[in-house]
């Protein structure tokens, strides 16, 4: 995906995707279908084409996927150095998600992905028929065949939040779990000792977060009730997560979630171990002690709210999809 989304970078488009933000749940990626689907049906309705329903079917279930490149793509840079956003100084990748929708379609449609992809550039740069909230989501065409959609702080931040929400309600309940199950997990299975490492580890620090009264945690433990929502972005209305490790970690927590909520049949244990290891340097990179909690509170909280996210979703995916024990202290 690495060359694809950086080539051509002069025959680039940038433009302003309005979203129905109240869709927006804990899977972007669901998120993006529904925008496609907007997109497919103009594209149709004013090119009088028709696109057949199984290859559609096909491409919004398994063709959006995270941008896992390593470096920003040099149309991203590009557009911010026109633009003269602050953004440009910025050297980790943002978070994008990409769908090869040019490359997709040809054959179907019996034309090139570059032609395919000219004629989406101006249906969707000379019309506003995607009108549908205030909310707007940078997406940029690219002529070799892919569409790529640029999340922005506002939207990251809305993600964090609810995903946050939505595990208070769905974490696992350990009085059940001991009552019913716990002796049918392997406590203590070698490869993924480095995943149960980390959640153990997780547990902790969100133990520790509470001692130094950053937060307060629910009587499992494991859940934060205060701050009752977490101040995600500063008053300049950037993220307070910015560093490298920690958006790399943002690109496997919303992988997994997309995944969990697609039901898909993937690799659980490989999510979990690379969500583990992610970790794993985030924690070596992002204190929220010391000088971040005294000069920065609420980078701080910040922290800890995504620890607290790492921590449900390796538990989820250690006991309900592997079958594995997933200590809270070792």
């Amino acid at each position: 995906m690495d060359s694809n989304v950086s080539k051509k970078t002069n025959s680039h488009n940038f433009f302003k995707l309005r979203f129905n933000q109240k869709k927006l749940g804990i899977s972007v990626k669901n998120l993006l279908k529904q925008e496609l689907l907007l997109i497919l049906d103009l594209y149709q309705h004013k090119l009088k084409v028709k696109i057949e329903p199984k290859l559609l079917t096909n491409l919004l279930a398994a063709k959006i996927a995270v941008f896992s490149g390593k470096s920003s793509p040099t149309s991203w840079q590009n557009y911010c150095l026109r633009t003269s956003s602050h953004l440009a100084q910025v050297q980790y990748l943002p978070i994008i998600y990409s769908c090869p929708l040019g490359m997709s379609l040809a054959a179907n449609l019996e034309q090139s992905p570059q032609t395919i992809m000219e004629q989406l550039a101006y249906l969707l740069t000379s019309k506003d028929d995607l009108d549908l909230e205030r909310r707007q989501l940078l997406t940029e065409i690219v002529s070799s065949g892919w569409i790529n959609f640029y999340l922005d702080a506002k939207l990251i931040a809305d993600w964090l939040g609810r995903s946050l929400f939505w595990s208070q309600s769905n974490g696992i309940n350990q009085l059940q779990l001991t009552a019913r199950a716990i002796d049918t997990l392997d406590p203590t299975p070698t490869k993924l000792f480095p995943a149960q490492y980390i959640h153990a580890r997780c547990c902790s620090l969100l133990r520790l977060g509470a001692r130094e009264n950053l937060i307060t945690l629910a009587d499992n433990q494991a859940q934060i009730t205060q701050p009752e929502s977490i101040p995600w972005l500063d008053r300049e209305h950037n993220l307070w997560l910015s560093e490298i490790a920690e958006y790399n970690l943002l690109q496997q927590l919303m992988t997994i979630s997309d995944s969990w909520v697609d039901n898909s049949d993937c690799r659980w244990s490989k999510l979990a171990l690379n969500l583990s290891q992610n970790t794993a340097i985030f924690l070596a990179d992002c204190r929220f002690l010391g000088e971040v909690k005294q000069q920065y509170p609420q980078k701080a909280i910040a922290r800890l709210g995504l620890i607290a996210l790492v921590q449900f979703w390796l538990e989820k995916i250690l006991v309900e999809k592997l079958g594995v024990a997933a200590p809270r202290e070792l």
